[in-house]
């Protein structure tokens, strides 16, 4: 009898489990699907309706090494009175990527200071704007922020860390711990950083008033740029959570994958695991795009 009796209460208990769970399972996948962005709902009007905002949030994640390279080379050619404020994310030990940082950013300055004063065209010769040129070469990061602030002129940039979802040679049977630890991080740091409040999305719409068409057309003022390693991917997810959990479509920041430009065949592992979540998704080499059709070819980026 009591054998019986157990059996029951498992039986219900595996009933009620399956009537609670598969619901919520449903809903999940449900809200990840509408979440995807080729499933998301854009807002389709002429031309002259859609306003180009005056500064886009731009959050750029470093992965140290050559992807840092590649991605300061591509952050030197914005234009960084649009693009601002940027927000630099790089792994907790990598300090090389936050000097490289500064030394840019103390370029992209005086790049935009001279352009103002109408002195550009002599300021440029001789000079690069890659993150190895300059005068602050060789000097320490603290040395740089001291200098910056020192001159008065105001931080333009942050720069924050996250662990990283995976370490060299990390065993594949750990990752998804080091991956989570990853994404608790990201979560707040994307929230923070790149989800825009109603009035940031949409400026010229008052406060308990229905959005206008003029306004609900307006480009994004958020952008998230990635090119690898798999720490982006924790930032993607932390995104991707943000719209599964109701943040408005016009409010998160678009993702957007630069995919190296030696990959020529085959996409990276990075990029393979984040094509399907990027809302541009750029490689480098047209023959890509054939393989890869939600892909973009825009030429060579770097």
């Amino acid at each position: 009898m009591d054998l019986h009796l157990a059996a029951n209460l498992a039986l219900a208990t595996a009933i009620t489990l399956a009537l609670i769970g598969i619901p919520l399972i449903l809903i999940l996948a449900s809200r990840l699907w509408s979440s995807l962005p080729q499933n998301r709902p854009r807002h389709k009007h002429s031309s002259a309706t859609i306003t180009r905002p005056l500064t886009c949030t731009t959050t750029i994640f470093l992965g140290s090494g050559g992807h840092t390279a590649e991605m300061l080379q591509l952050v030197s050619g914005l234009d960084c009175t649009h693009y601002t404020p940027r927000h630099y994310v790089v792994g907790w030990d990598d300090d090389s990527s936050v000097e490289k940082v500064h030394r840019l950013e103390i370029l992209l300055g005086a790049k935009s200071a001279t352009n103002t004063e109408g002195q550009g065209a002599g300021s440029r010769s001789g000079t690069g704007t890659g993150p190895e040129a300059g005068a602050g070469a060789g000097v320490s990061a603290d040395r740089l922020i001291s200098d910056i602030k020192s001159s008065g002129s105001e931080l333009a940039y942050t720069v924050h860390r996250i662990p990283r979802s995976r370490h060299v040679h990390q065993s594949m049977l750990t990752t998804p711990f080091t991956l989570a630890k990853s994404l608790l991080v990201a979560m707040p740091l994307i929230k923070r950083l790149t989800c825009l409040t109603k009035s940031e999305a949409h400026p010229n719409t008052e406060v308990g008033r229905p959005l206008s068409t003029d306004a609900a057309g307006r480009s994004r003022r958020s952008v998230l740029l990635m090119n690898g390693p798999g720490t982006c991917l924790a930032l993607a997810l932390a995104v991707i959570g943000a719209r599964m959990a109701g943040v408005p479509d016009d409010q998160t920041p678009d993702l957007v994958f630069v995919e190296s430009f030696a990959r020529v065949k085959t996409l990276s592992l990075a990029g393979r695991l984040l094509y399907p979540l990027c809302d541009a998704f750029l490689v480098q080499w047209p023959g890509l795009v054939q393989r890869y059709p939600r892909s973009k070819y825009i030429g060579i980026l770097v």
